[in-house]
């Protein structure tokens, strides 16, 4: 294998790994949230970061097994082999420990704001260190879908934090495009 493919197997693994934390951290946050707007929301980025875990797991499967990536419509068309699968784990709650027992959704809101910089600094900076348009075009994708996120969770922190309740404009409802 060589070294430009070695190069991208670790930052999809390292997206991979990020994705997982992602779902795990939307999860418990969703489970420990008692407003039902709350909860939707969690559910709705932890539904968006499985998609993404597909797509990257896709990619990863696709560059072991034959050295090159794949259209992004056609990734979008598949599911990881179970080869993929066996690799990495199904539950990492590392992320998700960062929720302390007693944080309240404001809290939640704001690692997920770190959380979702973090990711959006990492895809861009793949972005422009690939070298493939098949790469450039997963990690812009990841990168917009993390912006969205981020701005998404923003909105709802700072009206929690002002208004002391969860609120979403029908058009603001977190049904992200992933």
């Amino acid at each position: 294998m060589d070294q430009e493919v070695q190069e991208a197997l670790h930052a999809l693994h390292q997206g991979i790994q990020t994705e997982l934390q992602g779902k795990a951290f939307y999860a418990k946050a969703a489970a420990r949230t008692a407003d039902e707007s709350g909860r939707h929301a969690f559910e709705t980025l932890m539904r968006e970061e499985e998609t993404h875990l597909r797509l990257l797991k896709v990619q990863y499967g696709n560059l072991v097994t034959t050295g090159r990536w794949l259209a992004m419509e056609q990734a979008r068309s598949l599911e990881p082999g179970k080869e993929v699968e066996s690799i990495f784990p199904t539950d990492d709650l590392s992320l998700a420990a960062l929720l302390p027992e007693g944080a309240d959704d404001l809290k939640a809101l704001e690692i997920a704001l770190e959380f979702e910089r973090k990711g959006y600094t990492t895809y861009r900076q793949n972005a422009a260190e690939s070298r493939t348009r098949e790469a450039q075009a997963l990690y812009e994708f990841l990168a917009a879908q993390e912006q969205k996120h981020f701005e998404f969770i923003q909105r709802a922190h700072e009206y929690l934090k002002t208004r002391g309740a969860w609120y979403f404009d029908e058009r603001e409802l977190p049904m992200f495009e992933g």
